[in-house]
């Protein structure tokens, strides 16, 4: 086996295995001891990070992170990696922000020239934007570690009034810009969302007896099941800028049908949960959106309404 070959199989090898002796790495690759301390030498020069420990016990371990052997992509899988990465540049927060960045940097470099080039020309034609929002996003972080070791942490959450809550993250999401938090909370004794950028404090030193097993449930099929245990019947009448308005929408356009007159209708089931988002949305709309169900829909846009019009009365 060539040298070349031998140092990829071995990045291999030290990616699958927590520890190792330099003994059973020799044994596998068919080279001498003194070959394989030579040979793991050059993957430390490499910058892959090894941790050599001495006495009867001791042996060889990688910190940290894990370094990935050598991939070799097509042109198009290249460039749809480096732009599924650079989408990402547009959220000021992200749980490994450095790490995109790095990621990039490495990535590019190491790219035929011409592709490079295409992959210049091609910044200058396409884009992958998400509204930036200035807000800060203190904690996500460590809110995602949370969630990965399925940790109680106590935050201090700030809403229509300032609370220490605490909770055990399930997962995170993005949506608009926005990080949302979906976690259990311990006050509720349910599960909850919480904007990220709303949570003003955080400490991981918390009693862990309370913990909830989730280790069953993930935040997509949180996202996707959107509360309906008990669901709200939600149908609205739209006019032609009603359409058009709601077609902007991810989510309401799913359920939108519109008629040959370019009015249209939404039919749809959604969470309690997600009540306040359809107040506002569709109060927006003004005439353009007419909310025929649920009364409760209805009730809370009349109320808003109501106290406007006081606002307003003079």
């Amino acid at each position: 086996m060539h040298k070349a070959q031998r140092l990829v199989q071995l990045i291999m090898l030290v990616n699958e295995r927590r520890t190792f002796t330099v003994q059973e790495l020799a044994d596998e690759c068919g080279v001498s001891r003194r070959t394989m301390i030579r040979d793991l030498a050059e993957l430390s020069e490499l910058g892959i990070p090894l941790y050599s420990e001495v006495g009867p016990h001791g042996g060889y371990r990688v910190l940290r992170e894990k370094v990935l052997p050598p991939i070799s992509f097509s042109e198009h899988e290249a460039m749809a990696l480096f732009f599924a990465a650079q989408s990402l540049q547009n959220y000021k927060s992200l749980p490994f922000n450095n790490e995109v960045q790095s990621a990039l940097r490495k990535f590019f470099h190491y790219l035929s020239s011409d592709l490079k080039h295409k992959i210049e020309r091609m910044q200058q034609r396409l884009i992958f934007w998400v509204p930036p929002h200035e807000l800060d996003v203190r904690y996500l972080k460590e809110l995602l570690e949370a969630a990965l070791e399925q940790r109680i942490v106590q935050i201090r959450y700030e809403a229509s009034s300032v609370q220490d809550r605490l909770i055990q993250p399930l997962g995170l999401y993005t949506m608009n810009g926005l990080w949302y938090c979906r976690a259990y909370c311990f006050r509720a004794m349910d599960h909850r969302v919480f904007r990220v950028d709303r949570v003003s404090g955080l400490q991981c030193e918390v009693d862990q007896s309370q913990k909830v097993d989730l280790n069953e449930e993930n935040i997509q099929e949180w996202i996707i099941r959107e509360d309906l245990e008990t669901p709200l019947e939600l149908k609205v009448s739209l006019s032609p800028e009603g359409v058009r308005r709601c077609q902007s929408d991810v989510w309401l356009s799913q359920f939108l049908k519109v008629n040959e007159d370019g009015s249209g209708t939404i039919h749809a089931h959604i969470g309690t949960s997600y009540t306040p988002w359809v107040v506002g949305f569709f109060l927006g709309l003004g005439t353009d959106a007419h909310v025929t169900h649920p009364p409760q829909v209805r009730d809370q846009i009349r109320t808003k309404l109501q106290a406007m019009a006081a606002q307003y009365g003079d």
